[in-house]
């Protein structure tokens, strides 16, 4: 039976991200793989993350891709130099240093144009999925592109996501607080365990939900 599969945070951990898909989740072309933004900055292997993506989109499998705030933070960096400084410090000289050049303009324009290319959220039959939430204190929360890749706190008004629960990242917690949150069937679920901040306690685990039985699939940094 085919599955829905959410994955939060990757953030240049290519290495676990390829070991818990193609080894824990072990996904078929029959499935549906949600990412939820931040592929990129922090970690070893920014563009090893990209290359995996593509590779599996051009061997078939159904890969949806979303933005996160750190691709927002690059394609700011393409347009200003002070924009620019501040993606390097918010982790993207690890980008940088994974594509071997010293500028955003520099990384090949294959890249450039999926990033620039991806939505800031999916709507599914019983799910929303974007990066960070939705600020529902405005008349329109969908059209405040900032808040879905950045809001950490929200409260969710299910008349106004036609009932969906919101999954998402950019919020790293525990294990033990997603799989509480599961539990206690609340209205948004962050799926960020927070993999590339493997030297903090209870993080440093990249995750995978599958929406439909809710079960969790956990691989610990290897990168």
């Amino acid at each position: 039976m085919a599955r829905q599969i959410a994955i939060g945070d990757i953030h240049g951990c290519a290495k676990t991200f390829e070991k818990l898909l193609l080894e824990v989740v072990g996904l078929t072309k029959n499935d549906i793989l949600y990412l939820l933004g931040d592929y990129i900055n922090k970690g070893p292997d920014s563009k090893g993350v990209l290359d995996f993506i593509f590779k599996l989109k051009n061997d078939g499998f159904q890969v949806n891709c979303l933005r996160g705030n750190h691709e927002q933070y690059l394609i700011d960096g393409l347009a200003s130099r002070w924009e620019e400084f501040t993606f390097k410090v918010r982790g993207g000289e690890e980008t940088l240093k994974s594509f071997g050049v010293k500028s955003t303009n520099d990384i090949p324009k294959n890249y450039l144009d999926f990033i620039q290319a991806l939505p800031f959220y999916f709507e599914l039959k019983k799910h929303l999925l974007v990066h960070a939430g939705l600020d529902f204190n405005l008349s329109d929360p969908y059209a405040d592109n900032d808040s879905m890749l950045n809001i950490r706190e929200m409260t969710v008004d299910l008349k106004r996501t036609g009932g969906r629960k919101i999954i998402h990242g950019h919020v790293p917690i525990s294990i033990s607080a997603i799989e509480k949150s599961l539990k206690d069937g609340l209205n948004h679920i962050s799926i960020d365990g927070g993999c590339v901040y493997h030297q903090i306690p209870n993080l440093g685990n990249l995750v995978a939900l599958d929406l439909d039985s809710k079960k969790l699939y956990i691989h610990k940094n290897i990168d």
